[in-house]
């Protein structure tokens, strides 16, 4: 009777630890099973600025401009333009190109006295997209 009060805690201590070390294994493959479904994050850089009546928009490049497909800019007036060369040229017909590092896409005449909102969107040669610039000017 006496071993049987010194092993019930040492038992139940043991069980506990047990299920504590299931729980455990059950949350952790959860929670790396769920790394699947993040997305990689690119380096690519614009800036935004207003430039009397015009915003510009100045391509800066990045780790990840290999990747690059195209880059799709939101205008204040809710139109959407994207690169259709490599020189910034903006339309919102034709075919999509990644600009050069260092191009000035200009949304001409787009500013007005309050502020600016430009939403700049990156394309990727995977289908995937990533804002680079969601900004007030």
């Amino acid at each position: 009777m006496a071993a049987m009060k010194v092993l019930s805690p040492f038992i139940g201590t043991i069980l506990m630890v047990m299920i504590a070390l299931m729980l455990g294994a059950i949350l952790g493959t959860y929670a790396f099973e769920m790394t699947d479904n993040l997305h990689t994050i690119r380096i690519i850089s614009t800036s935004v600025v207003q430039s009397g009546p015009d915003i510009l928009i100045t391509y800066q490049g990045g780790v990840a401009q290999a990747d690059l497909y195209s880059i799709t800019i939101t205008a204040p007036s809710g139109l959407s333009f994207y690169t259709v060369s490599p020189a910034g040229a903006l339309s919102q017909t034709g075919t999509p190109v990644a600009p050069v590092v260092g191009t000035v896409m200009v949304l001409s005449g787009a500013a007005t006295e309050n502020q600016d909102h430009v939403v700049v969107i990156a394309h990727f040669t995977d289908g995937s997209n990533q804002i680079l610039s969601d900004v007030f000017v």
